[in-house]
This record gives structure tokens, C-alpha cells and sequence, in this order.
């Protein structure tokens, strides 16, 4: 989140140095000869400060063609301005998500100029830049339209290489990953001799220690809560997760998911209603994954949902896409709140007054699911209302991985 606000301030402080470059033709000033010369010395500010940039910057024309390179990017793609500009930006900065390039309807600045707003680049395992030489780097990119007087002129770009960014992240998930598997094992024995403590018939405990022991429990469920899912975030995220399609039933999967959550729903009275569309095909999907997205999403719906309420789930197919809806009429997420959504150990404040319990990290797992499984998330809340959460999952299906590790 950090990185991506930095990059936002250096691309609004970017494109405003590059409108002062670019459009300072179009202006009409009454005495023509001191407007050439104000111009000349905004323009060498200008390019004095772009040029000191230490982040890669980029200028293109609606042609997606370069108009400016500073010396931050040449030294990132391995190029020089004279190479450079002229040349078109999807085939000469080559961009790759895995080991496909990305398609050209896809790259951010043809989805950005028909959009016309800032489209992120995140740092990720397989989005990276390939340099002219052939090496590739991770890359955070902010893109954004050029504008002057309400039209679009061209294109800003402003990017740098993530490899430290990456390397700092490998090195904190091996360390939860590690952390978490050391604390499996007395958390599992502490589990296993409360059980026993409070199942004992040799001795007679009192109300008191038998109020110790159920906080004792309560409290180990949830630190093996919040430990597993440490572990399966940081398998995710390494792309260690083995995938296993199977031609399935979503509804069928859903059903079999919720079954563990129906005593909640019956204990809170909350009506439940999940349907799907007729001719809703079988989708080749791992199940354990997806169905670890429905039970996160519903399981939150519940949880988050005062007694008496609705959770509904529909599932239904458009174009090439199956989509799944999870709706409630819970205390829903403040609007000033709404973009934290994903991030880890979110919390909402207006949830946390209602139920203290809770990790933050159940969306962000269901986020790096569906976005691995080559799908979309999306959600709209209205505080007091509710919240709809929408994931989309491709029609062909999950590819299948060997991996190395499944999800607890």
C-alpha cells in the first residue's frame, strides 16, 4: 500500500511537470516574447526534475507510441532515449504475467486511455517487465491518462523494480511460514490436554476452573485459527499450493461447505437462501480451494449478520465467466473504510464493537485465491445495509499445478 501511495505521488507530481512540458504550446499569453522565454525556462525545469527522477517514467501518445523516456527508465529497461522513443510501448517494452505476454487489450495504458483513469501495477510472482537484454524484474507501475483542458493527450508511466520489495516479502513469509509450523505443535498439545482436562472424571472441577478451561479452548481455536491461516497465506503467496481440478457442482460444493455453518445459522436465526441458474454447467475447479472461498465469504455473511437476518448466495454464467454473489443484511463496512477491504488483519470498526473475534485475513486469502485461479472479486457495502461480495471464476476452468502443499 505504501509503495502504491509513493508511486501515486510521484505520478500526480509527474504529470504535472509533464504538462508544463507538453502543453505549454496551447497557451496564449499577449506578450509573445516573454511567453517563449517563460516557457523555455519552465520547460528545463521541468526536464531537469524529470530527468532526476528516481523512478522510471514514461510519456506515450495516444498512439501508445513513447514520447518520453527519463534516464531512470532507460537504466531499467536496458535502453536509450534515441532506441526508444518513437517506438510502440506494447511491443517494445514487453510485459509478461507467468510466461505469457500480456495481451495488448489488457496492458494498462490501452485500458487506462479507453477508461481514462489510474490503473495499479502491483507487485506480484509473475508480473514483470523484460529488459532489452532479456532480464526480467517484478515492477509496480501506476499508468494514468495525460489530460489538458479535459482532453486526453497521451500517456504517463511511472514505474521501478520491485526485486527488493520481492526479496523482503520471500523472506517474511518464510519466516511466518516457519514461525507458524513451530507453533502447530503446543498449541496442539495445549488444545489436547484442556480436552482432557475438562472431559476428566478422576477429578471433580469446580464451576470456576471449569470457566478457566472453556477460555482456555476458546483461546487455543483461535490462535490455530489465525496460525493456519498464516500458513496459507504464505503457501499461496510462495505459489507453493498444489491445484487439483475437478469437473464440479457448485451448488453441490456449496451445500457440502455450509454444512458446518448451519448450526450458527439456525442459533442466529438467519435465513439462508442460496439458489443458481438453470443450465449452470460443471466448471473444472479445485474444490478444497474454492470451496474454502464460499466458506470464508458465507462464514463472514453469518458471522457479521445480527440475528434474524438474510445471507443468500446465487451463482450464475455470463460470457465466459461463472459467477458466484454472497450477500447479507449485516452491519456492512464504512465507506471511509471500504479500500482496507483486502488487506491483511482488516477489520472493519463498526464490526469489531459487534465481534471482538477475528483475524483480518480470511478476504485476503479469498482474494489470492480467485485472483490465482485466473478470476475477479468484487464487492459493493453500504454501512447498516449489508455487503455483496462478487467472484468470478473462468469458464475453462483452473489449471492444474503439482505444487508441493494443499490448504489446511
Amino acid at each position: 500500500m505504501l509503495e502504491s501511495t509513493l508511486l501515486l505521488a510521484v505520478l500526480i507530481f509527474a504529470t504535472a511537470v509533464l504538462l508544463i512540458v507538453f502543453v505549454g504550446v496551447h497557451l496564449t499569453l499577449k506578450n509573445e516574447e516573454k511567453l517563449k522565454e517563460k516557457l523555455k525556462e519552465q520547460r528545463d525545469v521541468a526536464k531537469a526534475i524529470v530527468s532526476s527522477m528516481g523512478e522510471g517514467l514514461l510519456v506515450l501518445g495516444t498512439d501508445y507510441k513513447i514520447k518520453l523516456i527519463n534516464p531512470a527508465a532507460e537504466k531499467l529497461l536496458e535502453t536509450s532515449e534515441k532506441e526508444a522513443v518513437g517506438q510502440e510501448w506494447a511491443e517494445f517494452g514487453k510485459a509478461y504475467i507467468g510466461d505469457k505476454p500480456i495481451p495488448f487489450n489488457m496492458r494498462s495504458a490501452v485500458i487506462s486511455l479507453k477508461k481514462g483513469n489510474v490503473r495499479i501495477t502491483r507487485i506480484s510472482d509473475d508480473h514483470y517487465y523484460v529488459t532489452r537484454s532479456g532480464r526480467r524484474f517484478p515492477v509496480v507501475a501506476i499508468t494514468a491518462p495525460l489530460r489538458h483542458n479535459n482532453d486526453v493527450i497521451g500517456i504517463v508511466k511511472v514505474f521501478h523494480d520491485a526485486s527488493h520489495e520481492k526479496e523482503v516479502d520471500k523472506m517474511k513469509s518464510e519466516f511466518i511460514s516457519l514461525a507458524s509450523h513451530q507453533l502447530r505443535t503446543p498449541l496442539s498439545a495445549i488444545k489436547w490436554f484442556t480436552e482432557l482436562l475438562g472431559e476428566s472424571k478422576s477429578a471433580k472441577l469446580s464451576s470456576e476452573q471449569e470457566k478457566y478451561i472453556k477460555n482456555i479452548s476458546f483461546s487455543t481455536e483461535r490462535m490455530i485459527d489465525l496460525v493456519n491461516s498464516l500458513l496459507n497465506i504464505s503457501r499461496i503467496e510462495s505459489g507453493r499450493i498444489i491445484v487439483d481440478p475437478k469437473p464440479t457442482d457448485l451448488l453441490k460444493l456449496i451445500n457440502e461447505t455450509v454444512g458446518e455453518l448451519r448450526r450458527k445459522m439456525e442459533k442466529k436465526k438467519i435465513k439462508f437462501v442460496i439458489s443458481a441458474h438453470e443450465t449452470l454447467p460443471l466448471i473444472s475447479i479445485d474444490p478444497k480451494l474454492i470451496g474454502h472461498v464460499y466458506m470464508n465469504l458465507i462464514d463472514n455473511s453469518v458471522k457479521y449478520t445480527p440475528d434474524g437476518g438474510q445471507v443468500t448466495v446465487f451463482i450464475s454464467k455470463k460470457d465466459h465467466e461463472i459467477i458466484s454473489q454472497v450477500s447479507d443484511s449485516g452491519y456492512g463496512i464504512p465507506v471511509n473504510e471500504q479500500f482496507k477491504l483486502f488487506q491483511k488483519f482488516f477489520r472493519a470498526t463498526n464490526v469489531v464493537k459487534h465481534i471482538t473475534e477475528g483475524t483480518g485475513l480470511g478476504l485476503y486469502l479469498v482474494r489470492a485465491i480467485v485472483e490465482s485461479s485466473g478470476g475477479r472479486i468484487w464487492y459493493k457495502s453500504q454501512e447498516n445495509k449489508g455487503t455483496t461480495f462478487w467472484f468470478s471464476l473462468p469458464v475453462s476452468g483452473m489449471v492444474p499445478k503439482k505444487g508441493e502443499v494443499s490448504l489446511d
